[in-house]
């Protein structure tokens, strides 16, 4: 390696660490400005690597050994072999040789290397960016009681609904008798941590133009939402399932077997299938029976109720021949507690566990809740017939 290329690598690393540095202190349009420079430097550095290539293809050795490059030299080096290799130029002996330590080194882990699991977002020839994957998440936390706690395990005494008397009628000057009381009902919680560690190479980390570590923060807050939503799934899929014909059977539900205050302030809640059927309801006039709420309008309602939907593979569609979809209705809140010890958390290091060793960044994510159910009476699970025998 001549003293010019040397030069250039090391006013990289110190302009990467420029980088990081007014990054981390908040200093978005300075570490931009250091950023392009850097990616400036690493041009240089590929073409005259390119250069050298020109005079010794193959797998012939580079004239200088590199046994006494930094550990940040090496990254640099890789970076320039990877590049070469999505040009399908020829590696030299060192080039494949850091090639085939990486393939070695690959892990469950996110790893600069491997495409699906974070390698496109290494900067190739053009500036990348990070394209969330829209998918529904669409969170039950909303629709339950959240009753946050501070301990592991214990007991809240929370309000149940119960039917309220009269009062009686009483003449003057006599004793009033005892009216009826609130009923309460202690409901026990044992708080479960659930969570893992996500790592993630530092070379990746270096390498890429995108704040990953934002990215990967929304994406461990979806899994706690998929998370809870199983979770909340889990206890409502414990009461005895009730069979609906038709759209009929809805109305007699709100209108009969939930209690009236109950029906107030209830929701339906059902899957893709169970909404596709409800939207293709129409009422006598040809119009359709699911209507959008005024104050929510990507929302809709049916009977003036409002409809949440969550995807198939969360909720699914029972049977084959009979195909019947899910239709939870009532109110959630009544049925439903949710004991949040301190929602989740996200915490990362670079040195400690495993990290040191394999120069990663390992990400820590935990969740901590407890779900219980409160009153079974506040809702049904229904389960309506869509297609097959009497759809």
């Amino acid at each position: 390696m001549d003293p010019k290329e040397r030069e250039l690598r090391q006013r990289l690393a110190a302009k990467l660490e420029e980088a990081r540095s007014l990054m981390e202190s908040g200093k978005l349009d300075e570490a931009r400005t250091a950023k392009d420079a850097a990616k400036e430097l690493r041009a240089q550095i590929d073409l005259m690597v390119e250069m050298r290539d020109l005079d010794t293809p193959g797998d012939a050795v580079p004239a200088e050994p590199e046994q006494r490059e930094q550990k940040l030299d090496k990254e640099v080096q890789y970076r320039s072999a990877f590049l070469k290799e999505l040009r399908k130029k020829p590696l030299n002996a060192s080039e494949r040789a850091l090639v085939d330590e990486a393939i070695e080194e690959m892990r469950a882990g996110m790893q600069g290397a491997v495409g699906e699991d974070g390698g496109l977002v290494v900067p190739q020839d053009i500036s990348t960016k990070i394209n969330e994957l829209k998918r529904q998440y669409a969170s039950l936390e909303p629709y339950v009681t959240v009753e946050p706690v501070s301990t592991r395990s214990g007991s809240r005494v929370i309000e149940k609904y119960a039917d309220i008397t009269e009062f009686a009628e009483i003449t003057e000057l006599t004793d009033l008798d005892d009216m009826d009381n609130p009923k309460f009902k202690s409901i026990s919680y044992a708080i479960k941590d659930r969570g893992g560690i996500l790592p993630i190479s530092n070379s990746l980390l270096q390498d890429t133009d995108q704040n990953l570590m934002e990215y990967i923060s929304k994406w461990i807050s979806k899994k706690c939402v998929v998370t809870r939503n199983k979770l909340i799934l889990a206890v409502l899929n414990l009461k005895t399932k009730v069979a609906i014909a038709d759209i009929d059977g809805i109305k007699t539900i709100l209108n009969v077997t939930l209690d009236p205050s109950i029906n107030l302030s209830s929701i339906i809640l059902t899957n893709q299938d169970g909404f596709n059927y409800l939207d293709l309801q129409k009422d006598g006039q040809g119009r359709p029976l699911l209507q959008p709420n005024p104050t929510m309008p990507t929302q809709n309602m049916l009977f003036g109720k409002p409809v949440v939907v969550i995807g198939n593979r969360w909720l699914p569609t029972t049977g084959t021949t009979v195909k019947k979809a899910p239709m939870i209705i009532g109110d959630l809140k009544e049925a439903i507690v949710l004991f949040d010890r301190q929602q989740y958390s996200i915490a990362s290091t670079n040195v400690g566990g495993k990290a040191f060793g394999r120069n990663s960044t390992d990400v820590r994510a935990i969740c901590r809740e407890d779900v219980q159910s409160f009153d079974e009476d506040a809702f049904v699970y229904g389960e309506l017939t869509i297609s097959g025998s009497g759809a």
